[in-house]
């Protein structure tokens, strides 16, 4: 084995050769792949390096692979190849096509994104405690602001001795679907119906009547703005769930960039969230013309600044920003909090929320549209020295 840099999980993978034996000494083993295939999850055999031995016919169509036999038949595959036994010998990770897999030598597991994987996690307790662990895992699988597809799993490693080896059976169920639900469940049980609660409110005071004209008028507009957050809400999913299914429409027009930041201000006049607190747009940012969907670009937008405007205390300001940079148009969003460590890791995974459990689609939403879409890249930084400040880029033509 070669020794490794690693900023988690040990990096050393074992020779193929050894791989190659492992995958023998199993296959060999009486009805092992009958009872493997038989199994309904995705599942697979790590070896002490989390590199896979064996694999079931599940995981095998998961991957892509027209079945398990040509998959590992051929012997144990290149890291760097392409081909059905290039699984044989990969991380999970690795195999399953994780953005982050790739970014340093040592492969799945070894990067800082890992540190938060449930996967890798579930791996290694097992292995250190030799019992078994089951956790959650937000995984981006695809190309990198090309053609990313977020899942949610949940992952089941057991630790096995196999004539005096010890082994990790790893099983995998998708459970995107009901991450999914959870999220719906929340939106539409929690935030449409306690806006539903505000509009019928406000109408029951205006049919009691007796009240002067001008308190019949605020209240009137206090039920349009409440009406219009009900309708934001629901067009918001609406949006997400065509974005993903890759059903969106992008109508694509000449805009302006101080015009696109004075309606994202003007959205968050009355808005509850901004009670408080101050948003305002830099003295400093310019006006440049550029070809963009004013629809989705305002969805990112007002993403962007609806986080800010939760991370932040009240008395607190968010600042808004757009400038150019070579062929692209950037606008920025500002506020003087830092994200922990942890947060900044996650936070564009798609059930990742620090609001609590199926809240997670905020930053995943603005990625997913913002370069799928609008063919935008989105990035941030948060310090001590500069808050934090999230940045999307588009070209001026698009």
């Amino acid at each position: 084995m070669t020794e490794m840099a690693t900023m988690f999980a040990p990096a050393e993978h074992a020779a193929p050769e050894v791989v190659q034996r492992q995958h023998d000494q199993l296959a060999a083993l009486p009805f092992v792949r009958a009872f493997l295939d038989a199994a309904p999850a995705m599942t697979v055999v790590l070896n002490a390096q989390r590199q896979i031995v064996f694999a079931n016919r599940a995981f095998a169509d998961f991957v892509g692979r027209k079945g398990v036999e040509e998959l590992l038949g051929a012997g144990v595959g290149d890291p760097g190849q392409n081909g059905d036994s290039a699984v044989l010998g990969r991380r999970p990770g690795e195999a399953v096509g994780c953005i982050h897999s790739c970014l340093t030598e040592g492969g799945c597991g070894t990067t800082v994104f890992c540190r938060n994987c449930g996967a890798v996690n579930a791996i290694l307790n097992s292995q250190r405690k030799h019992a078994p662990d089951v956790q959650e895992c937000r995984l981006i699988t695809g190309v990198e602001g090309v053609n990313e597809i977020a899942l949610d799993l949940r992952v089941w490693s057991h630790p096995i001795d196999v004539q005096g080896e010890v082994f990790t059976v790893f099983s995998v169920l998708d459970i995107s679907n009901e991450k999914r639900r959870e999220v719906l469940e929340r939106i539409f049980f929690h935030d449409v119906l306690n806006t539903a609660g505000g509009v019928k409110g406000l109408a029951d005071l205006m049919v009691q009547g007796g009240m002067p004209p001008a308190e019949i008028k605020a209240l009137a507009e206090m039920l349009a703005e409440s009406a219009d957050h009900l309708v934001e809400e629901i067009s918001a999913q609406r949006m997400l769930s065509a974005a993903e299914s890759g059903d969106l429409k992008v109508s694509a027009q000449a805009e302006k960039s101080l015009g696109e930041l004075t309606s994202v201000l003007h959205q968050f006049h009355g808005n509850g969230l901004a009670r408080d607190k101050a948003i305002v747009i830099d003295a400093s940012a310019q006006q440049i013309t550029f070809v963009t969907d004013p629809v989705l670009l305002r969805r990112v937008l007002v993403n962007l600044v609806k986080n800010a405007l939760e991370a932040v205390d009240a008395g607190s300001t968010v600042t808004l920003g757009a400038h150019a940079e070579c062929e692209t148009v950037c606008f920025t969003v500002h506020n003087a909090v830092v994200m922990p460590a942890d947060v900044q890791l996650q936070v564009f995974s798609r059930s990742f929320s620090t609001k609590g459990s199926g809240r997670g689609l905020g930053t995943y939403s603005i990625k997913l549209i913002n370069e799928k879409y609008l063919h935008g890249r989105v990035s941030f930084v948060s310090n001590d020295a500069e808050g934090t400040r999230f940045t999307v880029r588009y070209p001026k033509a698009s």
